[in-house]
């Protein structure tokens, strides 16, 4: 079993457990920076593994009861020969229910330190871990405890959530918007969770209002931005009636202030995707966040940059804030668009930097008649002075070798990650379009190569039906964790 670092961006996520002591498990640090991983691998078998929702899926007859894939990475790439999850499959609490889109694929880490990654599932007020094994994930799973609005056992919200090894002992930990007590912060779950009740080995409340006035949080992002391998939270909430964030950095001993903000406005405050990746080469994870325009007289979705450092976001390599109208961007900004609501960092081509992909999920791809809301994916180089718009790319299904074509409410871009499945060292780009064929949904993938960028030649495509799932309205590939 390998022994890894584990992370998880932001997404929005349910309600989930709660607990006890108010210290966090400790252990001695790393004796040198880890390296950063986002990556999944369910059956402890080295390579990268992706899990789909299809939240709409059909499940023995009852519709839109929702399920959720997983494609495991081999020395030939992801494979498709397991069958998809769902509440009819032996081991995950509940049965199907019509309109129950039991689908929601939120985060991924060892949390029971058994050297396999789990698959975190939120579903309505119940959170469910699906845990990893030699065989991957097949059922197994513990619904998590509710929380009684206390600070000792806080009630965990929507809204903001991220995982990541905080105390640096090897198992991964959530921390997720919480109720603790007559505030709403942040709650720190320390793992290893208990296979048997779904509690933390401890849990610990912060008050984020008293202790960073900072009221929220809107959203978490987790990584470790100060390369000591511990992961960190940055934490976006509001201060004063505009959006303000506070960086957090993983400890031994739990969480303490660090330095830097990430970059936003008063009319992007909405949090939408968000990527970590080394944009400038210097060895530390950058932030990149997606932010939806909130006035209607800013016809233009932004995506935020922000670099990391030794002790939090770096507060001497200046932000930046991109949108369609930036120089140099592709596209045209538009209201609605979704612009940056998905984001990955990769290197696509080989340079030592990473670069930014940004979805657009609602971007129009051709004809407004034809082709609207078809979804776009624009690819921004990375480069040691950090990000820039030279060279930028933008692919849709109508780009050269992508399978299919784009066609109105495809939203090509729904979903976006990018992992090296195969550990040919040269990543894959899987791009998810919930929409496809009347919203049954498909997932591709796109290839890197070094000198080049990313690519459509030698793309491929895969559906529901490629795990034996039913075919129809099933919104596959509307989410991803890997």
């Amino acid at each position: 079993m390998r022994t890894r670092t584990f992370l998880t961006t932001a997404a929005c996520i349910a309600a989930v457990l709660g607990l006890t002591s108010p210290t966090p498990v400790t252990a001695t640090p790393p004796a040198s920076p880890s390296t950063a991983r986002d990556t999944a691998d369910f059956n402890g078998d080295g390579y990268d593994d992706l899990a789909i929702g299809a939240h709409t899926a059909t499940v023995d007859s009852v519709k839109r009861a929702g399920a959720v894939t997983v494609a495991y990475g081999s020395a030939t790439g992801l494979r498709y020969d397991k069958p998809a999850i769902s509440q009819a499959t032996p081991g995950v609490p509940d049965s199907p229910v019509e309109d129950g889109k039991w689908h929601e694929v939120a985060a991924h880490g060892d949390f029971d330190g058994d050297g396999y990654d789990d698959l975190y599932i939120r579903w309505t007020d119940k959170n469910t871990i699906l845990w990893g094994s030699p065989s991957g994930i097949t059922g197994a799973s513990t619904t998590l405890p509710a929380g009684s609005h206390t600070a000792t056992d806080p009630t965990l919200l929507e809204g903001a959530f991220g995982s990541g090894d905080v105390n640096g002992d090897g198992t991964a930990d959530l921390v997720i918007r919480s109720h603790g007590g007559l505030t709403v912060g942040l709650s720190t779950l320390y793992g290893p969770l208990d296979r048997g009740t779904g509690r933390a080995a401890s849990t610990v409340f912060r008050d984020i209002e008293k202790e960073d006035q900072l009221g929220g949080p809107r959203a978490l992002f987790v990584a470790d931005v100060t390369g000591d391998g511990f992961a960190d939270v940055i934490v976006s909430g509001d201060r004063d009636g505009k959006p303000k964030s506070r960086v957090l950095k993983g400890s031994r001993t739990g969480l303490v202030k660090g330095s830097g903000t990430f970059k936003q406005y008063a009319e992007h405050s909405n949090v939408t995707g968000s990527a970590f990746g080394d944009l400038n080469g210097d060895g530390y994870p950058d932030l990149a966040v997606g932010l939806a325009a909130t006035r209607s007289d800013i016809e233009r979705d932004a995506v935020s940059v922000n670099y990391g450092g030794p002790k939090g976001l770096n507060t001497t390599a200046p932000a930046r804030l991109l949108t369609q109208a930036s120089l140099g961007v592709p596209g045209i900004a538009e209201l609605g668009d979704l612009w940056g609501s998905t984001l990955a960092i990769t290197d696509t081509d080989g340079d030592g930097s990473a670069d930014l992909l940004v979805g657009a999920p609602y971007e129009t791809a051709g004809d407004e008649a034809t082709t609207a809301r078809s979804g776009a994916l624009t690819v921004l180089r990375g480069s040691r002075t950090g990000i820039t718009t030279t060279g930028a790319q933008t692919l849709t299904q109508n780009t050269v070798g992508v399978p299919s074509t784009s066609d109105s409410n495809d939203h090509f871009g729904s979903a976006l990650t990018a992992i090296d499945t195969d550990k040919n060292g040269e990543t894959e780009v899987y791009v998810g379009g919930n929409g496809e064929d009347v919203y049954d949904g498909r997932v591709w993938k796109l290839l890197t190569v070094p000198g080049t960028g990313l690519t459509g030649t030698g793309a491929t495509s895969f559906g529901l039906t490629a795990f034996g799932g039913s075919s129809g309205a099933s919104n596959f590939g509307y989410r991803f964790a890997g």
